[in-house]
């Protein structure tokens, strides 16, 4: 197994052997069909010159901490990372590592510690979870003894939802993503995990029939919040989808004032989502 943090800073050379630039992140595209989740560009980060995106197919080997191109890297600079990603491609350091995560399995909120990979027989690296456990965050610091004492915690990446800004909206327009296949109950589950911002955005990515269904089953007080933060005509459209006396019930209780109206409403179980710059914006 690899991880994430002990890839990134690694040398990347070209194929004279030279030193071109430092890896900075890598990135995987969830909208691919093949059935796994593997690297497909690594993110090059050179001083005084452009970044880097290079397709694995353009990486010739990678051992002892190097990645050696098999190609010329200047074929492959970028004035924009944001205009140089792919509409499902996600950045594994900036929208995973050290971000919030619905375990959907366990149903419960976990901060990604490390995101773990394996090299395969085709010579891919493979996108296999994350690790969220407190051993994993020891390790980051060199508390290598400490870390080996506790308890291993992992959770596959085909069993959590993102909740980083271009994870959370990258997972609901790629089909093959977890939050696709779940039904209204675990879907209920989800959302009360959720800000309400990702909330209201998942409800409206699955359409009114099934967000009828995910507030119907949810908490009353979850149902209320996300329902009053849509847009009028999109709560409507959900409320009417739901059976007659249900529909009613939600008319009347919306028609009326909230019952926290006056009041700040924290929910201590849910971190704000991490939202990002660009780099030239960020100043870094």
């Amino acid at each position: 197994m690899l991880l994430l943090t002990r890839l990134v800073g690694h040398t990347v050379c070209g194929p004279d052997g030279r030193a071109v630039g430092l890896v900075a992140d890598l990135t995987v595209s969830l909208g691919e069909h093949s059935g796994r989740t593997v690297v497909d560009r690594l993110l090059v980060r050179r001083r005084g010159a452009p970044d880097l995106l290079v397709p694995w197919s353009a990486v010739g080997s990678f051992a002892r901490d190097v990645f050696r191109l098999s190609a010329d890297p200047a074929g492959f600079a970028i004035a924009s990372l944001t205009g140089a990603l792919d509409r499902d491609e996600l950045l594994l350091k900036r929208d995973v590592l050290d971000t919030q995560i619905v375990d959907i399995r366990d149903q419960r909120l976990a901060r990604v510690a490390d995101v773990v990979l394996a090299r395969t027989p085709d010579g891919h690296l493979q996108l296999v979870g994350v690790e969220v456990g407190f051993g994993a965050v020891l390790r980051r610091l060199g508390l290598t003894r400490w870390a080996m004492r506790g308890r291993d915690d992992a959770v596959a990446w085909s069993d959590l939802h993102l909740t980083s800004e271009r994870g959370h909206s990258v997972q609901l327009e790629t089909p093959r993503s977890a939050v696709h296949l779940l039904d209204a109950r675990a879907l209920a589950v989800l959302v009360s995990r959720l800000d309400t911002e990702s909330a209201t955005e998942l409800l409206t990515a699955r359409g009114p029939a099934m967000a009828a269904d995910i507030v119907r089953v949810s908490h009353p007080v979850v149902g209320e919040r996300v329902l009053r933060a849509l847009p009028d005509a999109t709560a409507a459209q959900i409320v009417a989808a739901m059976p007659a006396e249900h529909a009613r019930h939600w008319r009347r209780r919306l028609s009326s004032a909230p019952a926290w109206r006056g009041r700040r409403f924290l929910r201590s179980r849910v971190w704000p989502r991490r939202r990002h710059r660009p780099r030239t914006e960020a100043g870094a």
